[in-house]
């Protein structure tokens, strides 16, 4: 191919000569730069970088690998030569993989814009229509046996329905077809003859560790290339971690506002004896975390064995106050007397006889759930809650419901309960707790060349904070911001998260950006935000010089600074798989030559005595 180039190296003109199937085309050419274009191509762009600067000489090079073969022609303009013209011979299979590359990295870039897990699909799928010209392309997700697999988006026609108001085939998502992908994108030409168009279809599963979360289809009339089909499977990846890791933070995300509801709920039950206001507390989170059209809550009388409305919300034409129909009733003794959750979740396959009477005629409800509200082994009522269409539920939504039901016994058991409640703010403590440790396994499992740091660093961080004489009542915020002390980095990506080797300046920028993540997952839980210091500030150095504020001095919290030192301690005592760990004596050097640059030199003089380093 022959490209015309100004001095400063912009392409002014494009002949693809012998070559009309290049993986460049004129119009992704003309008006960029060439140094641009050939950026993963140093040695060529060395050449053409002296040729334009005039002090290069012209003829023909071509590197060592002699993958590409280069001339540039020099043209008179106005009296004086120049290099304008650039001939540029290069290997099909280095075009291909110079396509390959590209199209991966505008995938890449087209996956950072989503904004959130639901966005990703669109993305992928129309990236797939535009580089490879697809006539159809779907994505389907689900974890069998749970989750069966189902269409989450599709661009096209699957069996001459729209894509979004008809599935594809249930043939094309059998777990049996998508488990016999392999891991490779393979043509399905048994499932043509599902398409009028007769396209022909290929597939490649989504999985991450094995873990198979769905998987990608696209479909054309002409067969898919070797290079093309290579394409599809690298974006079958990049797609099953982008959304592997969307699902893990929106999960904690999801967990952290749970959390944060308990405790809500929590403060209302010690801090009030008003019952309506605690239960429209307890109604408010259950419509909102679970994600429910209406809610209400039934008592039971212990004297005569009846049930009453108590609150409710979110209804629309219903009176709860007129009364509760029998059909109602016979569900809600049946929990009772179950003591255990009854679930309808499609009421159309499992009780369609519901939807014609009261309550669920009058508001449109599909599904219902009935919880009973058990308090010292004694049924206090029970909690109900609808959907106008059937719902997406997990067993966490199950249990966090069951955890509702719980909440709210308790509430209405409040004015007998004042020991009781002392119990549950210790369980609920413990449960807190457990729930960050939880994350942090989780973290542990994700980062694998850091495991068992965090419970190190935990220990040590409250053995030196003790003896620097923080109050005692404080401790709890330091154990609760060492453990969640790298929670941002479930934002980092898995690539630079898990490399095993330097990190590039760009990595870089973007793994010191996880005190700033961290503190956009934290701000918003009350409960945690005395232990926000450590998670957002362990980077800054007592010298300014650290991130992500650039804190210097006193103006680092303290209990950012004394965790400092036990973070680098352990990290440099710790292997890694770019190094090996550094000797005691070395790391102990370390922190002293650090002590009035990058830590606080009481906090490293009281670190040499606390733990015996002379």
């Amino acid at each position: 191919m022959i490209w015309g180039l100004d001095q400063e190296g912009m392409i002014g003109w494009v002949d693809l000569g012998r070559n009309p199937n290049s993986a460049w085309t004129p119009a992704e050419l003309i008006g960029r730069s060439i140094f641009a274009v050939l950026k993963n191509y140093p040695a060529l762009l060395d050449q053409v970088r002296l040729a334009l600067s005039g002090t290069g000489s012209s003829g023909e090079f071509q590197p060592e690998d002699r993958s590409w073969t280069c001339q540039l022609i020099p043209i008179p303009e106005d009296g004086a030569d120049a290099y304008r013209v650039l001939c540029l011979f290069i290997e099909s299979s280095l075009q291909g993989r110079l396509w390959l590359q590209e199209a991966l990295s505008d995938s890449a870039a087209a996956l950072r814009k989503a904004e959130s897990y639901q966005d990703m699909p669109s993305l992928i799928t129309r990236q797939l229509q535009n580089l490879l010209g697809v006539d159809k392309t779907a994505l389907c997700l689900g974890e069998p046996p749970e989750t069966p697999y189902q269409l989450f988006y599709s661009w096209g026609e699957w069996d001459d329905g729209p894509p979004q108001e008809k599935p594809i085939t249930a043939h094309l998502i059998d777990p049996q077809i998508i488990q016999g992908l392999d891991g490779k994108c393979l043509p399905l030409e048994e499932l043509a003859l599902l398409n009028k168009q007769n396209s022909l279809v290929y597939g490649a599963a989504l999985a991450v560790g094995g873990q198979g979360l769905g998987a990608l289809w696209v479909g054309r009339e002409t067969p898919l290339t070797d290079l093309e089909c290579q394409l599809v499977h690298k974006l079958a990846e990049m797609t099953a971690s982008a959304l592997q890791r969307a699902r893990q933070h929106a999960l904690t995300s999801r967990r952290l506002e749970r959390l944060s509801a308990l405790h809500a709920i929590e403060r209302a039950i010690t801090g009030s004896f008003n019952l309506d206001l605690t239960l429209h507390l307890i109604l408010e989170q259950v419509v909102s975390q679970l994600e429910v059209d209406a809610a209400d809550i039934i008592l039971t009388n212990p004297d005569g064995g009846g049930i009453a409305f108590a609150a409710g919300l979110g209804f629309q034409r219903y009176q709860p106050h007129s009364g509760i129909s029998d059909v109602r009733k016979n569900l809600v003794r049946d929990a009772l007397l179950r003591r255990d959750l009854i679930a309808l979740q499609n009421l159309e396959e499992e009780r369609p006889g519901l939807l014609q009477v009261g309550i669920f005629a009058q508001e449109g409800y599909c599904s219902y759930h009935v919880v009973p509200l058990i308090a010292k082994g004694r049924v206090m009522g029970a909690l109900e809650v609808y959907h106008k269409r059937p719902p997406q539920v997990d067993g966490e939504w199950y249990e966090f419901l069951r955890t509702l039901g719980s909440q709210a016994a308790v509430a209405m058991d409040n004015a007998a309960l004042v020991e009781d409640l002392r119990r549950t703010n210790l369980e609920l403590d413990q449960a807190y707790n457990t729930t960050l440790e939880g994350w942090v396994r989780a973290l542990d499992l994700r980062d694998s060349c850091t495991g068992g740091h965090t419970h190190r660093v935990v220990e040590r961080t409250l053995k030196l904070a003790n003896a620097v004489g923080l109050p005692r009542d404080q401790l709890v915020h330091v154990r609760r911001g060492a453990l969640l002390h790298d929670i941002g980095k479930l934002g980092v990506p898995d690539s630079i998260l898990n490399k095993a080797g330097p990190l590039t300046d760009e990595e870089w920028a973007i793994m010191r950006q996880h005190p700033l993540y961290a503190r956009e997952m934290l701000q918003p839980i009350e409960f945690l935000h005395p232990a926000l210091p450590i998670p957002t500030a362990h980077h800054e150095r007592w010298d300014g010089a650290g991130y992500p504020d650039g804190l210097r001095g006193t103006g680092i919290p303290l209990p950012a600074r004394i965790f400092a030192v036990i973070d680098v301690w352990d990290a440099l005592s710790s292997p890694r798989p770019y190094r090996e760990a550094w000797p005691a004596e070395k790391v102990h050097a370390h922190i002293r030559e650090q002590a009035g640059a990058h830590f606080d030199p009481q906090v490293v003089a009281v670190w040499e005595k606390v733990f015996g380093i002379s």
